[in-house]
């Protein structure tokens, strides 16, 4: 009861515009929408993008459109969730979303390669805080860094997505981007430092019980 307390009061005030609120209600319910984008996605999908690239571009459209959910009761945010899930893979199996990661991978190692790419992230994201990321919970913590990460400006968050998710060196981000390698590295400090405020706001789901 006391967590569905919290779940309607991070709904009210998610839709009023707290995104702080918002933040956690997607990192509270980030296993099971993992679970099911795990469910749903098909073979040539999982081939090329594992169930967080999916939910990251989820959480994006989320933050985009809050302003479109309708309370309806209880779950009504969970299954308006599913709803966008569901239509991000339909986009994903068309390949005519290009927002999403486009990483050419096998199947078989599709899933390892997207939870290492984040969790690497995520170590980075602490790698010289007070807070030992090997303490953290690593699903509620992945979940919250997609949540932090989707309410970074776009420019602090298309570096981080192009620099440590697809992996590109500082000279090719600089030419995605169309900017200065310096810039690059200036903008990089700046994104971590923007998402690891955003974590720390979330410091019940970042930090280890």
């Amino acid at each position: 009861m006391a967590e569905q307390d919290h779940t309607e009061t991070w709904i009210t005030a998610a839709r009023g515009g707290d995104s702080l609120a918002l933040a956690k209600l997607l990192a509270s319910y980030h296993p099971r929408l993992r679970a099911q984008a795990e469910a749903l996605m098909d073979p040539a999908v999982r081939a090329r993008l594992g169930p967080d690239d999916i939910l990251q571009e989820v959480y994006l459209r989320v933050f985009r459109h809050i302003d479109r959910f309708e309370d309806r009761g209880p779950r009504s945010f969970l299954n308006w969730v599913y709803t966008i899930l569901e239509h991000t893979l339909v986009d994903a199996r068309r390949g005519a979303h290009r927002q999403i990661r486009d990483v050419d991978r096998e199947a078989a190692a599709a899933a390892e390669a997207g939870d290492s790419s984040y969790c690497g992230l995520l170590d980075r994201v602490y790698a010289n805080s007070d807070t030992p990321s090997r303490l953290l919970r690593r699903q509620e913590a992945v979940g919250a860094l997609l949540a932090s990460l989707s309410n970074l400006s776009d420019s602090y968050r298309h570096v981080v997505q192009l620099r440590f998710l697809e992996g590109l060196s500082v000279g090719e981000v600089a030419a995605r981007l169309g900017i200065s390698k310096a810039a690059v590295v200036t903008r990089t400090k700046r994104a971590l430092t923007a998402l690891r405020g955003r974590m720390d706001e979330l410091g019940e789901f970042t930090h280890g019980a």
